[in-house]
């Protein structure tokens, strides 16, 4: 008996052990937010006060890349500057798109709580306005291809010739020259490369010390070989370390009764 409660309490800790944590939150003392606040030229107590005036806190964000220029008074003038707007035409602007409230100046809203994402939708919006966003589109549909465009499209996918880029194509039994318009070469590259990289990921995990056929559950290791052949698997490895790990705790609790 007492060996059947071990078994449960061992599943029980690996379940725990492997459930998401608050790993996934950024935190102060995290080396990549500190060097991006000290980046813009902020210290990071004034940064996590700047958020709370909006009710956020780092530990909303997930990733580095989610943060941003804080917009004080100076980033909206430089903005301003930038797009050659008044505050007028801005604030117009905005509210007639129904991204500010009633009473909200811009420096007030969260949604331009930060420089960049209020550079995005001032640039959306005035391109929108003006018609260069459609213009833009459709030549990139009706520009003729040239090396010079494969090869930027190469180099921007890590590929060093259109001949690698071709071989991409080719893994997925396509061709470049099947392509009569540039967006169209750059989205099916965008795809495969995408695709590609996934392979590659999915290759890795095949790789891994988890998948060898080790005693990986010691005394259960004829337990384990027959969960390996469960149709609960699913290929993703997370997914099946977790499927793996449900099968043998509730086995062991029926064992146990």
């Amino acid at each position: 008996m007492r060996k059947k409660l071990l078994s449960i309490c061992f599943a029980l800790i690996l379940m725990i052990g492997l459930l998401p944590s608050h790993a996934f939150a950024l935190e102060a003392d995290d080396s990549e937010v500190e060097e991006f606040i000290e980046s813009i030229g902020w210290e990071v107590e004034d940064y996590e006060d700047y958020l709370a005036e909006y009710d956020w806190s780092l530990a909303d964000f997930a990733e580095v890349s989610e943060l941003g220029t804080p917009l004080n008074e100076e980033g909206l003038e430089e903005l301003l500057d930038t797009y050659d707007l008044t505050y007028e035409e801005l604030d117009t602007l905005f509210r007639e798109e129904g991204l500010l409230l009633e009473d909200e100046e811009v420096l007030d809203s969260e949604i331009f709580m930060f420089m960049e994402t209020t550079d995005v939708f001032i640039d959306f919006l005035l391109n929108e306005d003006s018609g260069e966003s459609e213009d833009s589109f459709a030549s990139l549909e009706e520009e003729e291809i040239t090396d010079e465009h494969l090869e930027s499209i190469a180099a921007a996918y890590g590929f060093s010739s259109i001949e690698e880029l071709e071989e991409l194509f080719n893994t997925y039994e396509d061709s470049i020259n099947n392509y009569t318009s540039l967006l169209d070469v750059e989205y099916a590259a965008e795809y495969y490369a995408t695709e590609d990289s996934s392979a590659s990921d999915e290759d890795g995990w095949e790789d891994d010390d988890l998948w060898e056929e080790d005693d990986v559950w010691g005394e259960n290791a004829d337990f384990t070989a027959d969960m390996f052949n469960t149709p609960l698997l699913t290929g993703e490895p997370i997914v099946d370390i977790y499927a793996m790990i449900s099968v043998m705790f509730f086995e062991t609790i029926l064992d146990f009764q």
